[in-house]
């Protein structure tokens, strides 16, 4: 494959792909938002880890994407015309990029504690906890990139102005750190976490009586998981792989290759954020709540000719 395909391409991905993402993005996560704020679901402490999970990719989506897009169909790129900028744009892509992982996993936790045998244990699962772990997430990631605003800056690379952090030992530690806080610690709880909670599910199954909200939360956290660890991955192997031969000379072709490789793993991250809303619609009950939230809008503002809701459903 020349590399002229690649850049096509590339730019073909960015212009018509992350587009896509927006618009899936942000009309999964409207729907799911509907789903989610029903009084029977936040009320659950796993629902409140979703709408939270929700609201962070949405702004993920419309801040971090919306830049790519318009740096891509209009050259409108304010990162390389500003230092200030600049830093801003990666301090808050960073926070907003990782936010959501640690509040999947934290909704991992909340339904192995929820779907315990051991009563001491379900009662962890509860309201205030989880608005204290989702505060302590964000407040702890926002200080932690407090960095950004002193390793990164507009440099020239390869002849290109590039908003990046600075090459040696900040460049390897956002490596590292991307690595390990983004891929390797999250994969790992929610594989473990995961693991628990289908060991859990079989013990509802077996339980009749227990609720059947906590049934599909439980259900719609392993799809979650599950598409986030296979979409996710690349990047985290990809960053493996970058780390490892940085330090080789590579030609022009490779550095071409290497750079639709990025593109691509970036943009299976992108698919990730953006279709996780829309997975909650695989679950028939979901699907039946958000039309009933739809429900309610046209009732309250046009009383005479509601949805009809079929009663199978």
């Amino acid at each position: 494959m020349s590399s002229s395909l690649l850049i096509e391409i590339e730019q073909q991905i960015t212009r018509i792909g992350y587009s896509l993402c927006i618009l899936i993005g942000n009309i999964g996560g409207i729907m799911s938002l509907f789903v989610f704020l029903q009084r029977s679901i936040r009320r659950n402490p796993c629902g409140l880890y979703f709408i939270a999970y929700v609201i962070i990719n949405m702004m993920y989506i419309n801040f971090t994407i919306v830049l790519a897009v318009l740096s891509s169909l209009f050259n409108i790129n304010p990162s390389i015309q500003s230092s200030i900028f600049c830093r801003i744009q990666f301090y808050i892509s960073f926070i907003l990029a990782i936010i959501p992982s640690y509040l999947l996993v934290m909704a991992s936790v909340d339904r192995s504690f929820a779907s315990s045998s051991n009563v001491h244990t379900r009662s962890k699962s509860n309201r205030r906890f989880a608005i204290f772990m989702i505060g302590i997430i964000c407040i702890f990631w926002i200080l932690f990139h407090l960095h950004s605003f002193f390793t990164i800056d507009i440099q020239l690379l390869y002849g290109t102005q590039v908003c990046t952090y600075f090459q040696g030992f900040p460049a390897a530690f956002v490596s590292y750190y991307n690595l390990v806080c983004i891929g390797i610690i999250p994969f790992l709880l929610m594989i473990g976490f995961g693991i628990q909670i289908s060991i859990n599910i079989r013990q509802i199954r077996l339980n009749p009586n227990r609720s059947q909200n906590n049934r599909r939360l439980i259900v719609l956290l392993v799809i979650q998981i599950i598409i986030y660890i296979i979409l996710r991955l690349p990047t985290s192997l990809y960053l493996v792989y970058k780390e490892i031969t940085k330090s080789n000379i590579k030609s022009s072709n490779q550095l071409i290759i290497e750079q639709f490789i990025q593109s691509v793993v970036y943009f299976c991250q992108f698919i990730q954020i953006s279709i996780s809303p829309l997975l909650n619609l695989i679950i028939k009950t979901f699907r039946y709540e958000l039309k009933q939230a739809l429900n309610k809008i046209i009732r309250k503002y046009n009383p005479i000719h509601p949805i009809q809701i079929p009663s199978n459903v």
